[in-house]
């Protein structure tokens, strides 16, 4: 409500004061714009940042998958060599009571029969 009427001063005082906030203001934008321009220029803007993080825990989580996955297959092939030499103790135990074994060759068959069954 400052009406400019003739002999009635302006107030100077208030409008500098304005002035000077907005100026501040406008200032203190354009140096957070500058300080963005120039992460942005070497890539680490917030944005830039946080999927620059993403990117890195996504590369670890691999990793970790990854020797996840190896050992989880060295113990698939431990185990299996343990179940193949667990069949070849049973293959020799068979050979050796069908050895001892006297009597006919349908015993020694009944038995190669059922350590095949056990195998399975």
């Amino acid at each position: 409500m400052y009406d400019n009427m003739p002999g009635q001063p302006v107030n100077s005082q208030q409008l500098t004061y304005e002035q000077f906030q907005e100026q501040a203001r406008l200032r203190q934008e354009q140096e957070q714009q500058r300080a963005k321009e120039a992460l942005r220029s070497v890539g680490l803007d917030p944005k830039s940042q946080h999927a620059q993080a993403v990117v890195q825990a996504l590369y670890g989580v691999e990793s970790e998958l990854k020797l996840a996955e190896n050992q989880l297959q060295m113990q698939m092939e431990a185990q299996k060599r343990q179940i193949q030499q667990i069949q070849q103790k049973i293959r020799q135990a068979m050979a050796q009571v069908q050895g001892t074994v006297p009597g006919s060759q349908q015993s020694g068959a009944n038995t190669q029969t059922m350590a095949q069954n056990y195998m399975q």
